[in-house]
């Protein structure tokens, strides 16, 4: 089915990043460096995985960075890019984007660029048009699915529940309960529903009535490997499901100049890595620091002498000052990470900041 002609995708970038706090205002959510690797890299290499050709991405906070960071052809895939002054929405976004998104005729796929999941989009697709679906929703089982958003479907692949809005009739056999993975197939005519010119959530205006209409709707439940970063506990948490093997790439990882130590520890410069833990080439540890495990140390970070960061991640040019010991935090591009007595542990470290920011739960 890959290389379908006409079954492009669109990824979702416009967010603010709000829960990721002062360094989501800094980075924009779509370029935090999950193994090194930004996120929305993840959605590039799932949609070229499926097959497609072309791609849609809607953009607002850090519009201009996005934009330089993924290029005109990321991965061989020509993108498109529609700029948002005001944030349109989930549906709203894709209003903004119609001609691309029904010029083939098509269905399309839409992902977020910010919650990297394994489920099979080319799956999807096949049960998508055999059901004639104007949209398939992947689902995902998950103890936290009451929290995020209960969604059901039924034996036969229909959704029956989204949130409070139930689908007319019987369902056919047994319904499964689960959450929105974010990831989803969309027929053209799923347009007509959106209205233009103003910002619209797919999910508070659009899907509900539609469901509750009797309109035909799909849903796939995945038990694919599923990440939500949108906070910094988040973040950590899937940076150590990725170290781990947890979470394992539809891609050859890591990329770029960046190093997966595994097995026993051992000398690194002047210092010590500490596995599991990726470290970039042009990382540096001086003399009796240490690195790991579950610590990722992207370009020209540094731990200073005897300097010590577990479970961290060190954004390019970050700087953990002399016999600093750092667990669970986060250092932004060019900060110095220097707690005060020396020690800090779920704490996030900007560029310029007088303190650090803790991390909650």
């Amino acid at each position: 089915m890959a290389g379908r002609g006409g079954v492009r995708g669109f990824i979702l970038a416009a967010g603010r990043g709000v829960r990721l706090g002062p360094l989501g205002k800094l980075v924009p959510k779509p370029l935090w460096p999950l193994g090194g690797t930004p996120l929305i890299r993840f959605a590039l290499h799932k949609l070229k995985r499926a097959g497609v050709r072309e791609v849609g991405i809607n953009l607002h906070h850090g519009a201009e960075a996005i934009r330089a960071a993924v290029g005109e052809r990321p991965l061989g895939l020509e993108a498109r890019y529609f700029f948002e002054p005001e944030i349109l929405g989930t549906a709203g976004g894709l209003k903004n984007a119609e001609g691309f998104l029904r010029e083939t005729g098509a269905p399309f796929f839409v992902l977020n660029a910010d919650a990297p999941c394994g489920a099979d989009l080319e799956e999807a697709l096949a049960r998508h048009e055999r059901g004639g679906f104007l949209a398939t929703l992947i689902l995902r089982p998950s103890p936290d699915a009451a929290r995020y958003g209960l969604l059901a479907g039924d034996e036969a692949g229909r959704l029956r529940r989204f949130l409070r809005a139930e689908a007319p009739g019987a369902p056919d056999g047994r319904v499964t309960e689960g959450m929105f993975t974010g990831l989803s197939v969309l027929s053209p005519a799923l347009l007509d529903h959106i209205p233009a010119g103003r910002p619209c959530g797919i999910s508070e205006e659009i899907y509900p009535p539609l469901l509750e209409s009797g309109a035909p709707f799909g849903a796939v439940l995945s038990s694919a490997y599923w990440a939500d970063l949108g906070t910094p506990a988040r973040y950590l948490e899937a940076q150590g499901d990725l170290l781990s093997g947890r979470f394992v790439p539809e891609f050859p990882w890591p990329e770029e100049d960046h190093v997966l130590a595994a097995g026993p520890g051992g000398g690194w410069d002047g210092g010590r890595v500490e596995p599991p833990a990726l470290i970039s080439t042009g990382a540096r540890l001086e003399r009796g620091s240490a690195a790991g495990p579950f610590s990722v140390l992207m370009r020209d970070a540094t731990l200073q002498a005897e300097a010590r960061a577990s479970g961290s991640v060190l954004f390019p040019g970050a700087r953990v000052a002399p016999g600093a010991r750092l667990d669970a935090c986060i250092v932004g591009p060019g900060a110095v990470a220097d707690p005060p007595g020396g020690r800090a542990r779920r704490s996030v470290f900007l560029a310029g900041a007088a303190e650090p920011v803790p991390i909650e739960d």
